[in-house]
């Protein structure tokens, strides 16, 4: 098939969804699910292509009413798959990222010391012993489960000075309990 004549198919196809014609997206599907399929699997790979394809007939389903050249019905499908196929791979990528984070976070905190109960009161009469910035940090972060973020709004420094903050003040409190 010609390019022109493709192109005057796809127009055809547009405006029979556009009018609400029975079975036009039903063709539309039909005509396009094969080499979008492909198209996403080659951006976002192969154990989620399915699944954004199914999101780009959900998003074509519901806009397609704003489609403004049905002679573009084609590039305006493959726009819609690569936005969608590119947002699933920065957001694996991200909760990739997270969970590797998350589980470094883990390993470091399996190497901090353990405070039992038996213990409390003598944290709580080490925490008085240390200077303000090192106490309020801890307090807020441990005690209230503030996360880092809140942390530094409450202190008012950035959340990094937090985290150094943190840091030495653990090594303070331990040093106070006669830690190692």
């Amino acid at each position: 098939m010609t390019a022109r004549a493709q192109q005057t198919r796809d127009e055809l196809l547009a405006l029979r969804c556009l009018t609400g014609t029975p079975g036009a997206f039903a063709d539309l599907v039909r005509e396009m699910e094969r080499p979008l399929l492909y198209f996403v699997a080659k951006l976002a790979g192969e154990g989620v292509a399915l699944d954004v394809l199914q999101e780009v007939w959900l998003r074509a389903f519901r806009t397609i009413e704003r489609l403004a050249e049905p002679g573009r019905l084609r590039v305006w499908l493959y726009r819609l798959a690569r936005g969608l196929a590119i947002d699933r791979v920065r957001k694996d990528r991200a909760d990739a990222r997270r969970e590797h984070e998350h589980a470094r976070a883990a390993e470091v905190a399996g190497d901090e010391p353990t405070f039992d109960a038996d213990d409390a009161a003598a944290i709580h009469r080490a925490l008085d012993a240390l200077p303000l910035a090192f106490r309020e940090v801890l307090v807020l972060h441990f005690l209230e489960e503030l996360p880092l973020a809140e942390v530094a709004a409450v202190v008012g420094c950035p959340e990094g000075t937090v985290k150094s903050r943190l840091h030495h003040a653990k090594r303070a409190l331990r040093d106070v309990l006669g830690g190692p």
